[in-house]
């Protein structure tokens, strides 16, 4: 049959949250050059089966009508999904196409429209862990002269769960309005880091990182939840695997301790 062929790899290999996934999809047009049958209106479509639902895939390059694929040829597109939670993932492919029989004196019968429909697995695992601390600090003043403001230091345990060495490019605390905060870590301004300093962590690699936050002298309260903990902001790491491949993980909301 022709373009019966819709093959992917039986197993993807590692997926981590926080990666896009990608992959190039081949329909490939089997019928000789000399068969009587023509294959038109080729279109093919891919959804991502996620835990939380389910998203229609945006092909590329987009067709703005369906294609004509001769004998021999192919269409190849490329579908991508950013990887956001972990578990089950199945990939559901789409293809229709119309099979036309040409006679030798070129009068065409009515072309019979065809579909195929397969389902890939994939598995999302995270890639790092990320395990936080906050410690209250002293406030900056020795004495009572100066109004008190809040100073803590925030630290985070990063481990590279995935199978292969990552290079981490970002950690930024992004902190609430009612704070600033300072890195303390390799692209700290006062350090002069380059890139060749960024660190790298092979696979169970464990990596420390920290932050100075302090409360802003004019700025606006403190945004408290109801168990009276403060808020102080959320934290984002982007990392680049060997192949130039990108990550990205952003932490909820951290907290000081139950008072």
């Amino acid at each position: 049959m022709a373009m019966s062929k819709l093959t992917l790899p039986p197993a993807f290999g590692s997926a981590y949250v926080g990666e896009t996934f990608s992959c190039t999809l081949c329909a490939h047009n089997e019928l000789p050059a000399d068969s009587e049958r023509q294959v038109t209106s080729v279109r093919v479509g891919a959804e991502m089966q996620a835990p939380s639902g389910i998203t229609t895939l945006e092909v590329s390059p987009p067709d703005p009508e369906a294609a004509k694929v001769s004998p021999g040829g192919s269409l190849q597109k490329i579908v991508r999904f950013e990887l956001r939670e972990e578990g089950n993932h199945t990939l559901a492919v789409n293809l229709s196409y119309s099979e036309t029989t040409v006679s030798k004196d070129q009068s065409a019968s009515s072309g019979r429209v065809k579909t195929i429909r397969k389902l890939y697995q994939l598995v999302a695992r995270p890639c790092l862990g990320v395990r936080t601390k906050v410690s209250n600090l002293p406030s900056g003043y020795p004495d009572d002269t100066q109004p008190q403001t809040a100073r803590y230091a925030l630290e985070a345990q990063l481990e590279n769960f995935a199978d292969r060495t990552i290079t981490l490019d970002t950690a930024t605390l992004n902190p609430k309005p009612a704070f600033k905060c300072t890195s303390l870590n390799w692209d700290a301004k006062i350090l002069d880091m380059h890139h060749s300093d960024k660190p790298s962590m092979a696979p169970r690699d464990i990596l420390q990182i920290a932050f100075l936050i302090e409360q802003r002298k004019d700025g606006p309260g403190k945004e408290m939840t109801k168990d009276g903990r403060t808020l102080l902001g959320n934290l984002d790491i982007q990392w680049m695997t060997v192949m130039g491949d990108r990550g990205f993980l952003s932490t909820g909301w951290l907290t000081t301790k139950k008072k």
